[in-house]
């Protein structure tokens, strides 16, 4: 056992990501999901990502306003059971789908979160609309202050766009986002209910959804582990920086053994490749 407190690291590591390391908070989300139950994997991932601290510890989010400071983006995505098979098969948790989003103003992050759903998604199609409904519950809020601070200030149009990544059945997530309540897919009409309240958001603020790809979804680096070469190009564009100097370090050095936990999975795959061991 390590000489530290695993709920007040935890606590600290929750603040830090909530205001300048959006890049971790799903690792740190992940580890906190054991704050009063951990074991010695889960030590060792915040070993690591202290790691991965130290070696980045003068970086943080870089702002450079573009695109109109009213310009608001909203990135929301979801990854569909993706703990099932990594975790305790008799967990209900492991079979939650997880939240993940980032919202955007003059393409600078405001607003950030990773979490599992309350709730088990049944399809691909449901994890991504409850997604973009929570989503859309801080995205209003931000739309509302946005439009007051441009009416006092004399500032341009409020222009809002949420991006959601589309492939297979997930069309059918832009196909109800754009469908005028209290309309529904055939796929949709056991959860349909729910969607009522952002969909008349979506429609009566002149909300845009949008198709974008996969590889420039920013909401994905908030629901998985990812490989080193995706985390750091989502991190280049989220944050604004990219840790030029490397030394690789390979995973089966990093402590964690045979156990099935999440944190097995390429939860911190990307932190094992940067320079941990460099100060």
């Amino acid at each position: 056992m390590e000489d530290f407190s695993y709920p007040a690291i935890v606590g600290q590591l929750l603040y830090l990501t909530g205001h300048t390391r959006p890049e971790l908070a799903y690792a740190v989300n992940q580890c906190a999901r054991y704050m009063f139950n951990s074991k010695r994997s889960h030590e060792l991932a915040l070993l690591r990502i202290g790691k991965y601290l130290k070696a980045t510890r003068t970086k943080g989010i870089v702002i450079k306003p573009t695109g109109g400071l009213l310009n608001i983006n909203a990135y929301p995505d979801a990854d569909f059971a993706g703990l099932y098979g990594h975790e305790n098969v008799t967990d209900p948790a492991c079979v939650k789908s997880r939240t993940g989003f980032v919202i955007l103003a003059a393409n600078c992050p405001i607003s950030w979160k990773s979490s599992l759903q309350t709730k088990t998604a049944l399809s691909t199609m449901e994890a991504k609309i409850s997604a973009l409904a929570h989503c859309m519950k801080e995205l209003v809020g931000i739309m509302d202050l946005a439009k007051l601070f441009s009416e006092y200030y004399g500032l341009e149009e409020v222009k809002t766009k949420v991006n959601i990544t589309i492939h297979e059945d997930n069309s059918g997530a832009l196909v109800l986002a754009n469908t005028i309540p209290p309309e529904y897919t055939s796929r949709s009409k056991f959860y349909h209910i729910e969607t009522i309240w952002f969909r008349e958001q979506i429609v009566t603020r002149g909300i845009e959804v949008v198709n974008i790809e996969t590889t420039e979804q920013l909401g994905d680096i908030f629901t998985k582990g990812l490989t080193k070469e995706v985390f750091e190009y989502l991190r280049k564009k989220l944050c604004g920086w990219k840790l030029m100097t490397w030394r690789i370090i390979p995973p089966h050095s990093a402590g964690v053994g045979g156990s099935t936990h999440a944190l097995n999975k390429p939860l911190f795959s990307a932190l094992y490749q940067e320079s941990l061991f460099n100060y």
